[in-house]
């Protein structure tokens, strides 16, 4: 008789395959929550504090920045997407691993690619919502980027000013403030150098200001307090005149640069265009390089059908070596893929192979690796596929710490 409380539940009964599977579904929810949610705001904020860089000299505001952030969150959800599913699945069945839950299910007749069912389904959702990311999201994003970026740092001034900063108001007419109070505006000790068209120039100096900008009227209205003024004429006599109180007024047009129409980069196509563009008789690019985009999008998004294969052995090689080593290996294989998909469009891009058999041909390699491997586990649970690898490295990283200085030891 046997002794296993969860056999005799599962043993024989229709309805145990869908109740496994929505418990490996729950199961999959929250570290596939978890890591989408810490993967995205880490690659988001390594390019938010490039873009801080990039635009404070330009005195661009915050909701700016984070218009730039919205339009990149795609590109950088195709790159957290594959590593969510990949890392979900392997914590679930590592998690099941170690808490003998596994063993329970195959004692009672579940096999590993019937438990492997439900996470199967997700890469296929997955797979799906990748086609619209890849093909549709991530091109008009990334042209939506570009524009506004273009726009931020290639426009005129937009009549604010950043404290210490010179700000051109036009071609003779620059300004610069050393205090701003945010909440009325007022200016401290502003500076105005104007240069006049005989020749001559002429330096502003006040102790506190306000600018005001009409966009009805197009005129920039500076008020100043308590101020001095130097006029330098082309012959080189020198005037000063002091005042309280006094206000300059100057037309003020922006204007904001065109950026290109969409459709000159393959990468800003999607998946409908760049097959549509293929048949024409003078292609927007290089039909090479639009079939590399093109079927470079389709390989990555079939791809994430194939990770649960993959990700389900290395789980349960967990048991029986270190967490982190075989999330490493895991992190390693999928990195050469991703460069070897990358490579072959770059080839294809220079005309040196057709990228089209090289990217599907890639895939089809991935997918009888992660297969032959799945196989192997699931015909030799006891034994994974990457047991002795990850034994060596377990090893190798041992011997490596051994080397290391302990802590508190004189070195």
């Amino acid at each position: 008789m046997s002794t296993d409380p969860i056999a005799p539940a599962y043993r024989g009964l229709p309805a145990a395959g869908g109740l496994v599977s929505r418990y490996m579904l729950r199961l999959l929810a929250r570290p596939l929550a978890a890591t989408l949610l810490l993967v995205l705001p880490a690659l988001l904020l390594e390019r938010l504090l490039r873009l801080f860089d990039l635009l404070a000299g330009a005195g661009s505001p915050a909701s700016s920045i984070l218009q730039l952030l919205l339009y990149l969150v795609p590109h950088y959800l195709g790159l957290a997407v594959p590593a969510a599913l990949f890392l979900a699945v392997y914590v679930v069945i590592a998690r099941l691993s170690q808490d003998h839950e596994l063993d329970a299910l195959q004692a009672s007749g579940i096999s590993l690619a019937r438990l492997g069912r439900p996470f199967l389904a997700v890469g296929l959702v997955c797979a799906a919502l990748g086609i619209g990311l890849y093909g549709y999201a991530q091109p008009l994003s990334r042209y939506a980027y570009r524009a506004a970026y273009h726009a931020l740092t290639n426009a005129g001034w937009n009549a604010s000013l950043v404290p210490g900063e010179f700000a051109r108001a036009g071609r003779r007419f620059t300004v610069s403030v050393d205090r701003r109070e945010p909440g009325s505006g007022l200016l401290h000790g502003i500076t105005i150098h104007q240069r006049l068209e005989g020749g001559g120039e002429v330096l502003t100096t006040a102790a506190t200001g306000r600018m005001l900008f009409s966009s009805e009227e197009s005129e920039l209205l500076i008020e100043l307090e308590d101020g001095q003024q130097i006029t330098i004429r082309p012959d080189g006599e020198v005037s000063t005149l002091a005042f309280s109180s006094s206000a300059q007024s100057r037309p003020f047009v922006r204007r904001l640069p065109i950026f290109r129409l969409r459709g000159g980069d393959e990468r800003e196509m999607t998946l409908g265009e760049l097959w549509a563009s293929r048949d024409e008789d003078e292609p927007p690019v290089e039909r090479r390089r639009m079939d590399g985009e093109l079927h470079g999008r389709l390989v990555r998004a079939a791809s994430l059908l194939v990770l649960p294969l993959l990700a389900m052995p290395m789980g349960l090689a967990a048991k029986r070596s270190s967490r982190s080593v075989a999330i490493l290996l895991g992190a390693v294989i999928l990195v050469v893929y991703q460069q070897a998909l990358q490579l072959a469009e770059s080839l294809g891009d220079v005309g040196r192979i057709d990228p089209r058999p090289a990217l599907w041909g890639m895939f089809i390699l991935f997918s009888i690796f992660a297969a032959l491997v799945f196989r192997h586990s699931n015909r030799h649970p006891e034994e994974g596929a990457f047991d002795g690898l990850l034994a060596r490295l377990d090893a190798a990283a041992g011997a490596l710490a051994a080397l290391l200085p302990r802590r508190g030891t004189a070195p």
